[in-house]
C-alpha cells in the first residue's frame, strides 16, 4: 500500500489524529517523512492547532473533510 492510501485510510477509519502520531504510524509502516508530507497535500488533509483555555496548544491535528 502506498503511503496516500495508507493516510487516507487511517484518517477516514479514524478521524481527527494528533499530527505527531500519524508520522509516529506512518514510520512504523515504513514511509517517510516525505512520503507523508506529498500524501497530505494530494489528500487535502486539513490541520487545526488545539485550543485550551483560550490559548493555542503545542498540538496539531490532522483530518480529512467530509
Amino acid at each position: 500500500m502506498d503511503c496516500e492510501k495508507w493516510l487516507e485510510k487511517l484518517l477516514r477509519t479514524e478521524g481527527t489524529i494528533l499530527c505527531d502520531d500519524v508520522r509516529i504510524r506512518a514510520l512504523k509502516n515504513g514511509f517517510t517523512r516525505k512520503e507523508l508530507k506529498s500524501a497530505r497535500k494530494k489528500l487535502g488533509v486539513k490541520t487545526f492547532h488545539q485550543t485550551i483555555d483560550g490559548k493555542t496548544s503545542e498540538n496539531w491535528f490532522w483530518y480529512l473533510e467530509v
